[in-house]
């Protein structure tokens, strides 16, 4: 994605690069919405399913959704988000809108999870972004050619403790 030029794309699609600049004003703007239409297709994006929701216990709504989010199917698009965040490191002005959308959505999806576990405002707003940093961090490990089982337990150890936090109550390890 960081070489990605129109030109070569177009030709590779049968169109002119004239054309994708007609539907897509730049190189940024295809490449986000090829990420977001990935990401739907995958609904890797979108909270409502990924975010934990329902009253079951809490540790197996956070495997749930981190087994959703790793499933080997989408290694693919994790790479594509990896590729894209870094492009968007890389020039912050020209990727603004794909990085605001990283500010909300799954971290506000697990705030409303947390909240409606009566968990302190300020302590549901620090724990919605350990547990997504946690998500993001492991899915990079995994993009990057980490062990899917090791990521796995790393996470479920993770879950244990949140679990604990938000619950009081140890829950039985649940494996893959």
């Amino acid at each position: 994605m960081i070489d990605l030029r129109l030109r070569p794309l177009g030709d590779a699609i049968g169109c002119s690069h004239r054309v994708l600049l007609y539907y897509f004003s730049s190189r940024e703007q295809l490449v986000s919405e090829a990420l977001d239409e990935a990401t739907r297709q995958a609904s890797v994006r979108d909270a409502t399913v990924l975010g934990p929701s329902g009253n079951g216990p809490v540790y197996e709504e956070l495997i749930r959704v981190w087994r959703r989010l790793s499933g080997p199917e989408l290694l693919p698009v994790i790479r594509l988000f990896t590729q894209v965040a870094a492009m968007a490191l890389h020039d912050e002005r020209r990727h603004a809108g794909f990085l605001e959308t990283l500010k909300g959505g799954w971290s506000a999806a697990y705030l409303d999870f947390l909240r409606a576990r009566n968990l302190p405002d300020d302590e549901a707003i620090e724990l919605s972004t350990e547990i997504v940093g946690m998500q993001r961090g492991l899915l990079f490990e995994l993009a990057t050619g980490g062990s899917l089982e090791l990521l796995d337990r790393t996470f479920a150890a993770a879950a244990e403790r949140w679990s604990e936090q938000i619950d009081g109550v140890a829950p039985q390890q649940a494996r893959r």
